[in-house]
């Protein structure tokens, strides 16, 4: 409890002026919640003892002021992009070589997994997406300092892991879901702004072309938030999906 209330005193220490003025929470123009991420630095990338330490080596990054989506852009928010001309369908079809999962074909048309995250789209889809909320795909920086805060943190919720604060490749049996999970499913996981599910659920693409963050599928390693993640991802699976940040 002492170290947590520390923290927040640094954390409001090192916010600027202007962020002070800006407001906590927002909405884009798609209506989803976004939480301000302050200006600062924050460390970044994993000890020269951890593996993919070579693609995300240990640092000090200093980013300006921005807002996040709080969840995972959703099936229902995505179809409405979809209904305004302004976004293609997912498209999870075996005719794409190097499709791996085909769950996601049948979440996107279930009208009872509105909330559940969209999957089943490319890097391209995302920023169209992005672009028509008003808004674009985060930086694997900013995507990085959302999700652990400014302390170097393994996860979003502290070093430590725990089974139960996020949705992983456990089938189920310590996180209640086999597969991909509502969106917000897990509050006790956020991280230090209060962004969702910024460990486990689906991979999320950032501006880079790479997706961070682990998914339904994967093991606690690839949950951790300096995980460096994949990149150059062509095919449309069912653990990828995205969500968005702007600058005030």
């Amino acid at each position: 409890m002492k170290v947590s209330f520390l923290l927040i005193i640094f954390f409001c220490m090192a916010m600027t002026g202007e962020a002070w003025s800006l407001e906590a929470v927002v909405k884009g123009n798609d209506g989803a919640e976004m939480v301000i991420v302050p200006e600062g630095e924050f460390i970044m990338g994993l000890s020269p003892e951890e593996k993919g330490y070579e693609k995300n080596p240990l640092r000090r990054i200093y980013l300006s002021v921005f807002y996040i989506d709080k969840y995972e852009v959703t099936n229902t928010l995505y179809h409405r992009c979809v209904k305004e001309g302004s976004c293609a369908e997912p498209d999870l079809i075996v005719s794409h070589p190097k499709t791996i999962f085909e769950d996601g074909k049948r979440w996107y048309r279930d009208a009872g997994m509105g909330s559940y995250p969209v999957v089943g789209v490319v890097a391209g889809q995302a920023e169209a997406y992005c672009r028509w909320a008003g808004k674009r795909l985060p930086t694997a920086a900013e995507w990085e300092k959302a999700a652990r805060g400014i302390d170097g943190r393994r996860y979003p919720w502290g070093n430590a892991w725990h089974a139960n604060l996020a949705n992983w490749g456990d089938r189920g049996k310590r996180d209640g879901f086999k597969k991909i999970a509502p969106v917000g499913s897990f509050p006790k996981g956020a991280s230090p702004y209060g962004v969702m599910d910024m460990a486990g659920n689906v991979r999320e693409f950032t501006s880079e072309d790479i997706l961070k963050g682990g998914s339904w599928w994967d093991n606690p390693w690839d949950l951790q938030s300096a995980d460096p993640g994949i990149e150059g991802i062509v095919e449309r699976d069912d653990n990828m999906g995205f969500r968005c940040a702007k600058y005030p």
